[in-house]
């Protein structure tokens, strides 16, 4: 996940952790009250985040959804005093109007592209903390360096999967249908030069 920060008060709210932030140099993120820095990103790992990010911003309907990409927080549990602000490689949310947030608690699609360090994190335990806010609808992994995604979608009940919808191959298509979007691996994982 990361690690502590030792210059930072014992424990911060959600908005006490957002104002913080805004005066560091860095990323970080808020787990459970205690602030915590995420491990860099390899080149690979920005590429498939980038991609995804160009092809559900130019899909989804920008009246509807403000899709943002890496340093615009998601409110885990807002207002109970010790919280949790995750960074997702990919928030999709509903267009709110207010261009001063910096975080929200009302995802509709996360997506994180996994790496070695964050593989256990980003399919259990950040995928546990995303799932307990309810306008959630969809939570994608994408891999680093294969085509190949892990998509978990509620259902008609409301309910998540026990397991993710595997989408594996330059020739799969990822859909996402709470934004109206779907995305051709062959997209994400071409490869880079002329």
């Amino acid at each position: 996940m990361g690690s502590a920060v030792s210059e930072t008060p014992a424990r911060l709210s959600e908005d006490q952790f957002l104002a913080w932030a805004e005066h560091r140099d860095g990323r970080f993120e808020l787990i459970e009250g205690v602030v915590v820095t995420p491990a860099g990103a390899t080149r690979d790992h920005e590429r498939v985040a980038k991609r995804v990010f160009v092809a559900l911003h130019a899909r989804a309907d920008e009246a509807a959804f403000d899709v943002n990409k890496g340093d615009f927080g998601v409110r885990i549990r807002p207002g109970r005093g010790q919280g949790t602000i995750l960074y997702s490689d990919v928030v999709v949310d509903r267009q709110s109007g207010q261009g001063s947030e910096r975080a929200t608690p009302t995802p509709v699609v996360v997506v994180e592209v996994l790496s070695a360090s964050t593989a256990y994190d980003d399919h259990g335990a950040k995928f546990a903390k995303y799932r307990v806010r309810p306008t959630l609808c969809q939570y994608v992994v994408f891999a680093q360096t294969e085509p190949k995604a892990f998509a978990w979608l509620k259902d008609e009940a409301w309910d998540w999967p026990q397991a993710p919808t595997v989408h594996e191959g330059l020739d799969a298509v990822v859909p996402f249908p709470a934004i109206g979007a779907a995305v051709s691996l062959s997209e994400i994982y071409r490869k880079p030069g002329p």
